[in-house]
C-alpha cells in the first residue's frame, strides 16, 4: 500500500473510509439494558405525575403537565411490553 492509500499492482484501487466511526455500534443496548433504563424513567415519571397532580398552584399548567405526562408513560409502558419484561414490573 502507497502512503496516499492505493494498494499497489494491478488491482489497486481507492481505501474507502466509512463516514461514520465503527464505534457507534458499541454504544447500543441490550434489550435488558433498554428495559431496564425503561423501569427507572417510568418510576421517575410517575413520581413526577404524582407531584404535578398534588400541586394546586397553576391548573392549567398542571393539566397540561399531566397531559403530557400521562402520555410519555402511555408510550413507555408500550415499549416496555415490547421487549417481553412482565407488567407486573413497571
Amino acid at each position: 500500500m502507497t502512503k496516499d492509500g492505493v494498494t499497489d499492482g494491478a488491482d489497486a484501487h481507492a481505501i474507502v473510509q466509512l463516514p461514520q466511526s465503527d464505534w457507534t455500534d458499541q454504544d447500543l443496548l441490550t434489550k435488558h439494558e433498554a428495559r431496564q433504563r425503561l423501569v427507572e424513567e417510568i418510576a421517575r415519571t410517575r413520581s413526577r405525575l404524582a407531584q404535578i397532580q398534588a400541586e394546586t398552584d397553576h391548573p392549567a399548567r398542571n393539566d397540561a403537565m399531566t397531559t403530557r405526562l400521562t402520555r410519555r408513560l402511555k408510550a413507555m409502558a408500550s415499549i416496555h411490553d415490547e421487549y417481553g419484561a412482565s407488567k407486573g414490573n413497571t
